[in-house]
This record gives C-alpha cells, sequence and structure tokens, in this order.
C-alpha cells in the first residue's frame, strides 16, 4: 500500500484568520445542486521582506491547507430500507473502511492518520458564495511570491476548471458565466460546433 500525502482542511472557520496568516494559491468558486460555494488552496504567507519586496511563503506540507472544502470517506452508496430511520427510501452512503496509521513528519514526530481502505472520498463543501462570505474570500487574495498572484477559478459540472479575472470572479455568478461565454469559447471553430 502505497501511502499519500495528507490534505489539511481547515473547518473552524470561526478561529481562522482570514486576513493575517494565510493567503491563496488559488480561490474556486463551484456550482454545485445546491447552490455556488467558494473553496481555497492557501499557504501560510509571512509578509513582505523589506531587503527583496519578496514575499515568504510557507514551502513544508504542513503549511499548506484548504478551506471551505472538507474531505469525508464513505462507503457504497445503497437504498436505505429500514422503514424507522429518517432516511428511509432515499439512497444513502454506507460506512467506510479505515485505519488509524502512526507515521513520522518532516521533524520524525509520530502523527496519527486515518487512511481509507474501502470506500472513497467525497468533498464537503462549507463556504456558500455570499456577501460576508465574499469579503473573507477577498482578503485571502493577494501576491503570493514576487512574480505569483492569486488564480481565480470557476469550476462547473465536468468542464475543466475555467481561470477569470478577479473582476468576473466577484461580480459573476458561474451559470451568468456560462451563459454570457462567446461561442468561440464552448468549443468551437469559426462559428461552429466541434
Amino acid at each position: 500500500m502505497s501511502l499519500t500525502i495528507q490534505e489539511k482542511f481547515i473547518t473552524d472557520l470561526e478561529n481562522f484568520s482570514w486576513s493575517k496568516d494565510w493567503r491563496a494559491t488559488r480561490i474556486i468558486k463551484e456550482r454545485r445542486t445546491n447552490g455556488e460555494y467558494y473553496f481555497a488552496s492557501i499557504v501560510r504567507y509571512y509578509g513582505e521582506k523589506e531587503d527583496t519586496h519578496d514575499y515568504d511563503v510557507g514551502e513544508t506540507i504542513a503549511e499548506m491547507a484548504w478551506v471551505g472544502r472538507n474531505e469525508k470517506f464513505v462507503g457504497k452508496r445503497t437504498h436505505d430500507r429500514d422503514p424507522d430511520s429518517p432516511t428511509f427510501g432515499k439512497r444513502i452512503y454506507s460506512e467506510a473502511i479505515t485505519e488509524m496509521i502512526t507515521e513520522n513528519d518532516k521533524k520524525g514526530r509520530p502523527i496519527e492518520r486515518e487512511i481509507l481502505i474501502e470506500g472513497r472520498t467525497i468533498y464537503q463543501y462549507t463556504i456558500p458564495v455570499n456577501k460576508e462570505n465574499t469579503e473573507k474570500m477577498k482578503s485571502l487574495a493577494g501576491a503570493i511570491a514576487l512574480n505569483q498572484e492569486t488564480k481565480f477559478l470557476f469550476v462547473y459540472g465536468a468542464i475543466p476548471p475555467i481561470i477569470v479575472t478577479p473582476e468576473i470572479f466577484w461580480e459573476s455568478s458561474i451559470t451568468d458565466y456560462m451563459l454570457k461565454k462567446p461561442l468561440a469559447d464552448k468549443g468551437s471553430k469559426n462559428g461552429k460546433k466541434i
């Protein structure tokens, strides 16, 4: 069994330092069946250096994280046939089979983590698009390194992520943007579908 690098997900949004300790490498707006959500790939930010005007960015895995998206292990999807269950008749996920393992971090300290044995990983989104959350996400955007700034992406269904300008990202919904895109951007050549 090969081990993968465990991703870090920030779940305590009440105590998260939005504009101080973290910068977003990518801020994503994703369309889900129940609305649009923000999530971001973030790195630890140490501020601007006076002597070089460059930025210190966390380079170790422990200083990278996701905010707005959480990982959940689930088993197979089955119909709930228990008449006493609140989800009777609906499709639900069974329990995943997981195992706790102990491994060493980069400094040799033992850390425990849960790994998936049988099942799959799904993501839950926790930051819906609204005015308050938009201001919080804006505070994560900015210069990351001398030649690197936050990227803004729209995710819509199975279409590959689309990089957009900050103005379009903050002011447009994904649905509006997809409807307004010229035909040439939607897989056409000389105005004809391909």
